[in-house]
């Protein structure tokens, strides 16, 4: 137990039951009207807080009415951002006590003292939150009055942080919904209601005809905390603060937070108006101002932040298939001129060039000799040049198999194949018009091959 908290009265201390249900187990913390105990359900073994009314206070028909009036209203409203009440009781002096769900988080007013100000965008987030409690409340004719960072609690839940609407022990009933007994405000009539940082022009002239509107200008007030640290209007004493409220404009939120985004500024001077009228004339107008600022961060951010990953992986997929398409056509297209450059069109693709005699290369004064001119045979390849050692294409199959030539049957004659002509160069000045060729050995007589070679059967 913290030791600027005042110690609970002995009835509340560690270990005591109240009720015959709920152990208490520590102190959780203080309102104006009561002391709120950390407890167990010992038939469900299950967490819950309770609140009871201060020892002082008990007697007091009013407070009393307000704590009830309080468990009434919340067990009324079901949305997530109103804490739950399980039960109702009092305890053996007759103080009430209310139990509540128990939460676990930290209230906006510690957050501001532990880490200072918000970003914009959380700042935003966590009163739009609050915006959708009180518009519960508000439809059932409950106006909070209260408003302040300590009575907005984030709770940490399975669903990620939910912000909680606390306190409604001082609100106000105009409306039917709820039962309401001899109570008023938590003072004595006449008097003005609420924390004086937060609270409204007719909050503080104790205005008979309060509504909604008074609840606006107490989270313009909050927002306006969240981004610049303090309060819009500050003073050391609350009739100097009320002063303020009540006769100097509304100053500006880039006074104290040059780099505020324009819109929560714009929104904050519409809540911070002296006239109810000029203001959001309900929560669900400001709810919807808070949701266009948010919704513009989220558009801005997915073009310049982190958010655009998943964006910038759809167009990256779509340049790769883009990409993938067009190496296959150039792929295609390499092979299509591949395949023409072995081809009879005469057309060549570096690299598979087949090397020719006119190409190749002769050092001068080497002598070339002509190859005999044979009788050509079908489907066979052209002899190769002398001098020239063709080169094997890189696409060429395995070589087909010589052709010998078929053996003669008995009595057949030979085949005898034309005698190849020979070029001769004869010597300067003698002619040959009357030489006699020489005679040659016939390529296919049956010990040689087409070539003229011999060999042995």
């Amino acid at each position: 137990m913290s030791a600027s908290h005042p110690a609970p009265p002995p009835e509340l201390l560690p270990g005591v039951i109240i009720g015959n249900k709920y152990r208490v187990d520590g102190f959780l913390g203080e309102g104006g009207m009561g002391v709120v105990l950390s407890a167990t359900h010992l038939e469900l073994d299950s967490p819950v807080a309770i609140k009871v009314v201060r020892e002082e206070l008990a007697e007091d028909e009013h407070a009393v009415e307000n704590l009830l009036f309080e468990a009434r209203a919340a067990a009324r409203m079901r949305g997530a951002h109103i804490v739950r009440v399980l039960d109702v009781g009092r305890l053996d002096g007759g103080a009430p006590y209310v139990v509540m769900e128990q939460l676990r988080g930290w209230d906006l007013g510690a957050e501001l003292v532990a880490n200072g100000v918000l970003s914009p965008t959380l700042a935003a987030g966590y009163l739009l939150q609050a915006c959708e409690g009180l518009a519960e409340a508000h439809a059932l004719g409950i106006i909070h009055r209260d408003l302040k960072p300590a009575n907005l609690f984030v709770a940490e839940t399975h669903e990620g942080p939910v912000l909680k609407v606390l306190d409604f022990g001082i609100s106000k009933n105009v409306g039917a919904a709820v039962r309401s007994g001899p109570r008023s405000t938590l003072t004595k009539s006449g008097l003005a209601v609420g924390s004086p940082f937060y609270m409204s022009p007719e909050q503080m002239r104790a205005l008979p005809n309060l509504d909604a509107r008074a609840d606006i200008w107490s989270l313009g007030a909050i927002l306006f905390e969240l981004l610049a640290g303090r309060c819009p209007f500050e003073g050391e004493k609350p009739a100097e603060i009320c002063a303020k409220v009540l006769s100097e404009p509304t100053p500006s939120l880039f006074d104290f937070c040059p780099a505020a985004p324009e819109e929560l500024d714009v929104i904050i001077h519409c809540c911070l108006q002296k006239e109810p009228s000029a203001r959001y004339q309900s929560v669900a107008e400001l709810a919807d101002a808070l949701r266009h600022f948010l919704a513009a961060q989220v558009v801005s951010s997915s073009r310049l932040d982190e958010p655009q990953i998943a964006p910038i992986r759809r167009r990256s997929r779509k340049g790769a298939l883009a990409l993938l398409a067009m190496s296959a056509l150039l792929i295609s297209a390499a092979m299509a001129f591949w395949q023409l450059g072995g081809s009879s069109l005469g057309l060549r693709w570096p690299g598979t060039q087949r090397a020719t005699a006119a190409e190749t290369p002769i050092k001068p004064g080497t002598p070339v000799t002509r190859a005999p001119e044979l009788a050509p045979e079908p489907a066979t390849a052209a002899a190769p040049t002398v001098g020239v050692t063709p080169e094997k294409p890189d696409n060429a199959g395995p070589p087909a198999p010589r052709s010998w030539p078929r053996p003669t049957a008995p009595g057949e004659p030979l085949p005898v194949a034309a005698a190849p002509v020979l070029e001769t160069t004869a010597p300067q000045g003698v002619s040959t018009a009357n030489a006699k060729p020489e005679p040659t050995a016939p390529t296919h007589a049956p010990d040689r091959d087409s070539m003229g070679q011999r060999y042995d059967l």
